[in-house]
């Protein structure tokens, strides 16, 4: 007998917002333009034919080459926990420069300008290359990469702060209401509301 699963989501959930797009290769100045979270997804465990019910979120980076073209990459799917030894504790880590603090909505992070590291990955079907996020970090206290060797290397077509930069707007949950993408002990909380609507995009 046939039975109708439900199916197993995949794929990169920005991959309206990317389209053809293959981001170049090499370091750049970046800025996060939008998080994603996904609540109740089923997706098979890591080396297990065991499908498992989880939370997770996605971050979309823009930036410009040298050129002034426009390119954007997302970060891999992760799962929302605050397990120190988690794919999202440690991408929030390299993001920052230090260790994320619980209970702190992380999407207060839209808007914020950081380095980085684009790389091709290639396809598992063997049809060609992606880009993927090789590394992250702060942008470096007092760097400039206009009209220096610094920036050229780094591709990047405007100014950056001189710190990490906070968010363009206030972007939270839905007041009177708990935060829904915030770190806890290392358990998501399934079920939170999302955000309140972000607004215009963020410009990068």
């Amino acid at each position: 007998m046939a039975v109708l699963q439900q199916p197993v989501v995949s794929g990169n959930v920005f991959a309206d917002q990317i389209g053809d797009d293959l981001a170049p290769a090499g370091t750049f100045v970046a800025t996060v333009i939008d998080i994603r979270d996904e609540f109740g997804v089923q997706r098979q465990k890591y080396q297990s034919t065991e499908i498992e019910t989880v939370d997770l979120t996605t971050f979309l980076f823009g930036f410009r080459d040298a050129q002034g073209g426009e390119h954007r990459v997302s970060s891999r799917r992760m799962k929302i926990s605050g397990n120190e030894k988690s794919t999202l504790f440690g991408f929030l880590k390299g993001l920052l420069g230090h260790a994320p603090q619980y209970g702190k909505d992380y999407m207060e992070l839209r808007g914020a300008q950081c380095r980085l590291t684009v790389e091709h990955i290639q396809r598992r079907d063997g049809t060609g290359v992606f880009a993927g996020i090789a590394a992250l970090s702060p942008v470096p206290t007092g760097f400039s990469p206009g009209g220096t060797s610094q920036g050229q290397v780094l591709g990047a077509a405007v100014a950056a702060p001189a710190t990490l930069k906070p968010v363009v707007r206030p972007v939270g949950p839905v007041s009177g209401r708990p935060a829904a993408h915030s770190l806890g002990s290392g358990q998501a909380r399934p079920g939170a509301p999302s955000p309140a609507p972000a607004g215009d995009p963020i410009p990068f």
